[in-house]
């Protein structure tokens, strides 16, 4: 994690991260107990989608999506890589690392030679497990087994087992349990005291009260909300320079057309997330779930801007239209900054342009046979 972020800006970022992970989480659950299916591959990797799915051996990797996964005395030669539900490893040998994304995830009694990276609402490394290290975030986060070294986000984290090295921890309470056993240094970036049982052992312990996000400056608030504005106003002129006719074009669907504009941009939305997923699962798609991947971000990046001067441009349609499109700018970016509504104003900016790219996609995929249909065929001789 970036160690040039103020604590308190890193506890924002982790529960933004969980959230967004529940809502991945969500949909995934939705589209993929329906396509569910299990087989191994020629370089011995194993997918499965079934929710009884429990394979006792696998030479490779593990991929593994669905409700809830038990798997239990199993020995995966690579990694193991999983999202669902509830997510349970006990008494299992890992040659390589495990990616894990749950509401629930529990492993215990499990050698894990590799790292262990996993965010969820409650995680543990339980008893008995061995990791070279554990990289944690969720609502509460325990570590009761032995790993190398640690760095733990959530509300409450938990250490009450074994760490040969320092450990990171950004939450609001820390509880350092009776069996802790901790060579190194724990930097800990929390808005209490932590507690310290009677017989836990830390070779160090720095703490870093943070205070508590509701008590942020309005000089912090409005200085965010400026800066956003500037940065959008930016984006929004650049825009308008480069791409004045989709800008345009955007404005006069919004002022036309926008029934099919905003359904188009909601089904895509939810279509989104499940689409790359199956995708990513197919490992045949990969460079397509890289491609839609990459083509999601750059929507996300520009709608707040594109949207704002879109609808600048409806409004003032008759002025400059770098002027309305710095005020687009300016508009939209001081709203996706705001707190509390700040993120359903980025969510609906995101809909508008990605429901703008369906419907010109789907314009052109109508035209082209059209066009075709309409050129005049050779004389035959």
């Amino acid at each position: 994690m970036p160690c040039n972020l103020e604590p308190s800006n890193k506890r924002r970022k982790a529960q933004a991260r969980i959230a967004l992970l529940f809502v991945l989480i969500a949909l995934a659950l939705t589209v993929l107990p329906t396509a569910s299916f299990a087989g191994t591959d020629t370089a011995g990797n194993v997918l499965a989608t079934e929710a009884d799915s429990n394979p006792s051996g696998v030479a490779g990797d593990l991929y593994w999506a669905g409700q809830s996964l038990n798997l239990d005395d199993a020995s995966i030669g690579r990694d193991i890589i999983a999202a669902g539900d509830s997510l349970s490893i006990r008494d299992c040998t890992v040659g390589g690392a495990i990616r894990l994304a749950a509401r629930t995830i529990d492993i215990s009694k499990t050698a894990i030679d590799g790292s262990v990276t996993v965010a969820g609402q409650h995680v543990v490394l339980n008893t008995g497990s061995t990791a070279n290290c554990f990289y944690a975030m969720g609502d509460t986060v325990a570590l009761r087994g032995s790993t190398k070294s640690a760095a733990l986000a959530g509300d409450t984290v938990t250490i009450d087992g074994t760490v040969e090295g320092d450990v990171e921890v950004w939450a609001d309470k820390l509880v350092l349990g009776k069996n802790a056993r901790i060579t190194g240094t724990v930097s800990a970036h929390v808005s209490e005291d932590p507690e310290r049982a009677e017989g836990a052992q830390v070779g160090a312990l720095k703490i870093d009260r943070t205070e508590n996000e509701n008590t942020s400056t309005i000089n912090d608030t409005i200085g965010g909300i400026v800066a956003a504005a500037l940065s959008t106003c930016f984006v929004a002129i650049l825009l308008e320079l480069v791409f004045p006719r989709a800008t345009a074009s955007a404005a006069g669907m919004l002022r036309q057309r926008p029934t099919p504009l905003w359904v188009s941009g909601l089904l895509g939305t939810v279509a989104a997330v499940p689409a790359v997923l199956l995708l990513i699962i197919s490992i045949a798609g990969l460079s397509l779930a890289g491609a839609l991947m990459c083509a999601v971000i750059g929507i996300a990046l520009v709608s707040a801007a594109f949207t704002g001067t879109a609808i600048a441009r409806m409004i003032g349609h008759s002025q400059n239209r770098y002027a309305m499109a710095a005020v687009g700018g300016i508009a939209a970016g001081a709203l996706t900054a705001l707190p509390l509504m700040g993120s359903f104003v980025s969510g609906v900016a995101f809909v508008f342009t990605l429901g703008y790219v369906i419907q010109i996609i789907w314009r052109n995929a109508r035209l082209k046979p059209q066009q075709a249909a309409n050129t005049p065929g050779l004389p035959s001789a």
